[in-house]
């Protein structure tokens, strides 16, 4: 006969010695497994130890006054209040001395007590340091730049020509496939050839940061602020001031908000040494 199928593996000892013998019989020998588990006698309904009965000699903070009467840990009292004689143990005997009972005559601890005369022998506590106020850090007084010296350091310091460096646009090329080489020979001698368009336009910003960066070499140039409102393009076609071809154009700096004449200088955008974009061919559409 087969034995019981098991859901799962066993899980202890004792589970694995009683599937081993399902079928013992408990009328057999003495030193056969038995086939009910035994448990120890639990101890949790045990009632634990309430402490031992003392009589205080002394007043002894967070505890009592002298003469209090309460349960206190045995080992507080044996280890620490015993040897120090700072309480008794009371007995059955000791009760009767004192004319008193062990029903009605103990109390329980003062947590709250604390001896006055400890207190007053303490050293007076020191008042706290007044906590000093972060001071907070000064503010960087900017420096008056007056424009005589503004004018100076523009003339001094800013090149004579301010170079940037853009990718040029390729022209889109000519339909002189179909044509004869002289034909297409004279239409190119016969198209002017103007500057070239640039991907990515020279702003009066741009110009601005440059001069910036040159005049930031000395430490006055340093608190002069230029605005792109102070930099003007000459010669350009368009109301927008921006540089959008290569070439060489002259620019305006004024000197803030003074009377003084603006300088000039020269902005020339020369071509990249990155390689130019082709133009993508135009996709033909194919008819329906």
């Amino acid at each position: 006969m087969a034995g019981p199928v098991v859901s799962r593996s066993p899980a202890c000892l004792w589970c694995v010695r009683r599937l081993a013998q399902p079928f013992l019989s408990p009328n057999g020998p003495v030193n056969s497994l038995p086939l009910v588990q035994t448990r120890a006698k639990s101890t949790h309904l045990v009632p634990s130890d309430k402490g031992v009965v003392v009589r205080l000699l002394a007043n002894i903070p967070k505890f009592g006054r002298k003469d209090a009467i309460f349960r206190v840990e045995r080992g507080r009292m044996r280890n620490e209040w015993f040897p120090r004689k700072l309480a008794e143990y009371m007995t059955v005997a000791r009760f009767k001395e004192l004319g008193l009972s062990l029903k009605n005559d103990v109390g329980e601890r003062d947590p709250t007590f604390v001896d006055m005369k400890v207190l007053e022998q303490l050293p007076a506590a020191k008042p706290p340091a007044p906590v000093a106020e972060p001071q907070q850090a000064a503010k960087p007084v900017k420096k008056t730049i007056k424009p005589e010296r503004v004018r100076e350091l523009l003339e001094r310091l800013v090149p004579k020509t301010i170079t940037f460096y853009r990718i040029p646009i390729p022209a889109p090329p000519s339909n002189t496939a179909t044509i004869s080489p002289l034909v297409a020979v004279a239409a190119a001698q016969e198209t002017p050839q103007g500057p070239l368009a640039i991907y990515g336009s020279v702003s009066t910003k741009d110009i601005a940061s440059s001069i910036k960066s040159c005049i930031s070499a000395d430490e006055d140039g340093t608190q002069i602020n230029i605005e792109p409102a102070h930099v003007t393009v000459l010669g350009l076609k368009d109301e927008i001031n921006k540089i959008k071809e290569l070439g060489r154009f002259e620019v305006k700096v004024s000197i803030g908000n003074s009377d003084l004449e603006p300088i000039t200088r020269s902005v020339e955008v020369l071509p990249s040494e990155e390689k130019t974009q082709e133009p993508r061919p135009a996709s033909k559409k194919t008819a329906v």
